[in-house]
């Protein structure tokens, strides 16, 4: 008993330790993010800080208005909602606000767009999510009750890093607790990161909830992947479907698609179980109770959108967009778009990254791939590749049909909790035969990779903040500053960037080594003392005597 005790006391530090310093991590990189991109500078902030705003004080509808929009080098109608809040937000209209100078001219400084200012007044302000579900807002707004002016705008955007940084971090632990002989921590962590691509590191550290959607997502596929893949027994169940029930309940509540990317997930998980795997899971209530948890999330969420009409479409048709095959080919033509979209482009689609994170990104994803198809059973391989076959032409099914009502306005991040799939799985999978690879290469590769990681979050992070201080015009000539962050300025931002990439060396050196309670090279399968979930698996097994 003793012995039992002190092995699953040694194992929660161990994992204390991983999920600790990767939320430490994440949580600086994405605050250093927060600092650093002015507000309502990233994708339609300025809509969900007023509808967080509105929810918090109970005002979860709204007046629901049509107001026609330029989106893509077209006029639509589109639904906006007119809620009531504080005064201040007036700036942050999405028809009139003041904050629009900067995003519609990309080589004026932020600097045009002045100040969100307290006011015990109230105003009609209009927001373009309003129909959106109320989860998100409830979590991050809470702060603009307390207080004023932008400190509380730039509250919430630090909840949503928290938020968002302790989804990953769970992940983390996920892809590396109770590892078996020859699998590779460090290789599975690069999955993570690889899924935490420098676009889904920013929308982590401000006002929107795709940000939650994505880092929940890949908490979900993590728990996932090693729940029907792991070959021995069933360690740490409880804490893995604590985990992925939180996960599912977040990403069906965030954005109206998450229900579909919960099937998704548990789908992906179906066709991956290794045989007698699912037999054995469906004999445990806790998986039961996971799989309710997220089935209600998911009904939940269907009933709002359907309620609200989320996804309700405007009776205009736009000429250029029919018939479908026009729409096909326009969203075509925009594939390659998307896929950069996803690794890293910053602000209104406007701020892009350096050239070499592109390609580093790239690198990484493809060694991680090149490395599971390599190594991967058949069903893996079939999951791995409908997964980026979904990633490529997903816009094709979701965003064609509706072009001649909307326009083209998908977005490469709408994607991304379907994409963060194919890193996590590949690494799992190559990671699991990676004792079985050259030494030489076992070592340097993984250190290599962490380093590409490294160096690509950080050319994102300098060049989006060299075309925030100085504008696009000067954004590599220097000149004097238009604009820096609140309080202690640059210094902080970078102070932060610096630390995070402290933190990660010592997440990378800790994820090389074996955690406790499961030293490396022994199978749980051989353990002389199975665990409470496995014993638990064998009392329900039907008698053979």
């Amino acid at each position: 008993m003793a012995g039992w005790l002190r092995k699953r006391v040694s194992a929660w530090a161990a994992a204390r330790t991983v999920w600790t310093l990767a939320f430490a991590t994440f949580v600086t990189l994405m605050t250093a993010w927060s600092l650093a991109t002015p507000i309502t500078a990233p994708p339609d902030e300025a809509a969900h800080m007023v509808k967080a705003a509105a929810v918090v004080r109970g005002e979860f509808g709204g007046e629901q208005r049509v107001i026609e929009a330029h989106h893509v080098g077209v006029d639509v109608e589109v639904g906006f909602t007119a809620v009531r809040v504080p005064a201040g937000y007036r700036d942050l209209d999405v028809t009139d606000g003041v904050y629009r100078c900067f995003r519609n001219d990309d080589k004026l400084s932020v600097a045009c767009r002045g100040t969100v200012t307290p006011s015990g007044d109230t105003a009609t302000v209009i927001t373009s999510a309003g129909t959106y579900g109320p989860g998100y807002y409830l979590l991050v707004g809470w702060p603009s009750l307390l207080l004023t002016g932008e400190a509380g705008l730039y509250a919430m955007r630090l909840l949503s890093a928290l938020l968002c940084a302790a989804l990953l971090a769970s992940a983390v632990v996920t892809v590396l607790e109770g590892a078996a002989k020859g699998y590779s921590g460090r290789v599975a962590l690069i999955g993570v990161l690889t899924a935490a691509t420098p676009t889904a590191v920013y929308l982590g550290g401000v006002v929107n909830p795709n940000g939650p959607e994505v880092t929940a997502a890949v908490l979900a596929w993590a728990v996932v992947v090693r729940l029907v893949t792991d070959e021995d027994g069933l360690p740490h169940l409880r804490r893995r479907l604590v985990r992925l029930g939180a996960a599912c309940v977040l990403l069906a509540s965030m954005r109206a698609l998450g229900p579909l990317w919960i099937a998704l997930v548990l789908a992906g998980g179906l066709i991956l179980a290794r045989p007698g795997r699912l037999r054995q899971l469906a004999r445990l209530r806790p998986v039961w109770v996971c799989l309710g948890a997220a089935a209600a999330a998911g009904v939940a969420a269907v009933a709002w959108t359907m309620t609200a009409d989320t996804l309700a479409l405007p009776t205009q048709t736009l000429e250029q967009y029919t018939p479908l095959t026009s729409a096909l080919k326009a969203v075509f033509d925009l594939l390659p778009n998307y896929l950069h979209q996803m690794v890293a482009i910053f602000g209104s689609l406007n701020v892009a990254a350096p050239e070499l994170t592109y390609v580093l990104w790239w690198v990484m994803a493809g060694c991680l791939v090149m490395l599971a198809l390599a190594t991967g059973r058949a069903r893996e391989i079939v999951v791995l590749a409908a997964l980026m076959a979904g990633t490529a032409f997903g816009p094709l099914v979701l965003m064609a049909p509706q072009a001649a009502h909307l326009g083209l306005i998908w977005q490469g991040r709408y994607l991304l909790a379907v994409a963060v799939g194919i890193p996590v799985l590949a690494a799992v999978v190559a990671g699991r035969r990676w004792s079985d690879l050259p030494e030489r290469l076992r070592t340097r590769l993984p250190l290599l990779l962490i380093g590409c990681w490294a160096l690509a979050q950080g050319g994102a992070f300098v060049w989006a903040a060299l075309r925030y201080a100085f504008g696009r015009a000067n954004q590599f000539s220097g000149g004097p500053l238009q604009w820096q962050p609140p309080v202690a300025g640059w210094s902080a931002a970078l102070l932060l960037l610096a630390l995070s990439g402290f933190l990660l060396v010592l997440l990378a050196v800790r994820a090389g080594r074996p955690m406790a309670g499961n030293p490396a090279g022994t199978p749980l399968r051989a353990s002389a003392e199975p665990s409470a979930e496995t014993q638990a698996v064998r009392e329900q097994e039907p008698s053979r005597g």
